[in-house]
């Protein structure tokens, strides 16, 4: 009905994941935000909206989503290490800023000056904390291209009140797909530490909740009970989740072209590859794959790869599975996040439809399939 590639997603697991959030934090102040960069559709941007989550956005596309989504100026947090002045000017009027540099704050004093209104800011610190996860998505490092070294806090808070600023707090956000949770520990422990000593009431932990691709998954209780009580005393907290959310919510089904026998390998090519689901080219990510309609049940070490003209236009490598049958199906599993929102057009190629699984088990389309009209659609 709808053919393939195909993202689906899962309403009631969307709905299940967020509530588990909220009750995480539960005595706290919470302000619950989606991260739009792991899932833009605003169909289920939408169903956050209802679980009481404003948006984080890093880029005017994510900001149009939101609105798309019923997502009001208020509830909107705006992240990111590269603002562009004309953005700026469109987004002056949401909830909150995570300023990324000394830089940035100097942009927004010019704002200030032409338009007379900014938002509340935060600035963003960069701990020196590792998150223990793929370089790629590691951002707490002093190394990595994002936020404030602690030593240079003064100074930048002096810019900010030279320039009539208002900064409210401090954001920190050390990476993505983070499973141990000392990290957060530590890295949470060092900013609430600084912001006691500016006296803020207020604070944005970031995100980064990991899930399970292969054998672990961030350990909630232990997240609650080490980190959760650092919390107690501000009067906001601010979070920002995506992956956690809408990664096991979705997967992305393709069908089998055929099965390609070497001497060396085995290999299943399907209709889709790193155009669809760039994480395993891009970071070596593991996705789980089940064959949907097996030729035999016996498994064997096979690499799924895609159509693509790249020999890195691979999904799995040395996966042990049943040989799928021709014109059959598979399922790669937590494909929710940072499927679609990554997909490309490589080779010319279309990006897939979307499906959504509502509460009531209605498939209901949510994403039309591009044409080559869309793809060509911007040529003069």
């Amino acid at each position: 009905m709808y053919g393939s590639p195909l993202y689906v997603y899962s309403e009631k697991i969307i709905r299940q994941r967020a509530r588990i959030v909220k009750k995480t934090f539960e005595g706290i102040n919470l302000f619950p935000t989606f991260a739009c960069k792991a899932n833009n559709n605003p169909n289920l941007i939408r169903i956050l909206k209802d679980e009481g989550f404003g948006t984080d956005v890093v880029t005017l596309g994510e900001y149009h989503a939101s609105k798309m989504a019923g997502i009001l100026d208020e509830m909107i947090v705006w992240n990111g290490n590269g603002k562009c002045i004309n953005e700026m000017s469109v987004l002056s009027n949401v909830r909150y800023v995570n300023v990324d540099s000394i830089e940035e704050l100097e942009r927004w004093k010019k704002i200030s000056t032409r338009t007379g209104q900014i938002p509340e800011l935060f600035l963003r610190i960069n701990p020196d904390v590792d998150p223990k996860t793929h370089p790629h998505i590691s951002t707490g490092l002093k190394k990595n291209k994002f936020g404030i070294p602690i030593d240079m806090v003064d100074t930048a808070l002096q810019k900010a009140r030279n320039s009539n600023l208002k900064i409210v707090g401090f954001h920190v956000h050390i990476g993505s797909q983070i499973t141990d949770f000392e990290p957060f520990a530590e890295a949470i422990s060092q900013v609430v530490e600084l912001s006691k000593r500016y006296d803020f009431g207020k604070i944005n932990i970031g995100g980064g909740w990991g899930i399970n691709y292969k054998d672990k998954e961030l350990d909630l209780s232990q997240y609650q009970r080490t980190v959760v009580p650092l919390l107690r005393d501000f009067e906001e907290v601010v979070v920002e989740i995506g992956r956690y959310i809408v990664g096991p919510a979705g997967v992305l089904i393709l069908k089998v072209e055929y099965v390609k026998r070497t001497h060396e390998k085995v290999f299943i090519v399907v209709d889709g590859g790193m155009n669809v689901l760039v994480r395993p080219a891009m970071y070596g990510a593991f996705h789980g794959i089940q064959v949907l309609n097996p030729e035999k049940e016996d498994k064997i070490e096979v690499d799924v790869v895609g159509p693509l003209c790249e020999s890195g236009d691979i999904l799995a490598k040395h996966l042990m599975l049943e040989i799928p049958k021709e014109g059959s199906y598979i399922l790669i599993e937590n494909a929710g996040a940072y499927g679609f929102s990554m997909a490309s057009n490589y080779n010319s190629t279309l990006r897939p439809a979307e499906v959504l699984i509502t509460e009531d088990g209605e498939p209901r389309l949510i994403r039309k399939r591009e044409t080559f009209e869309d793809l060509f659609r911007t040529i003069v």
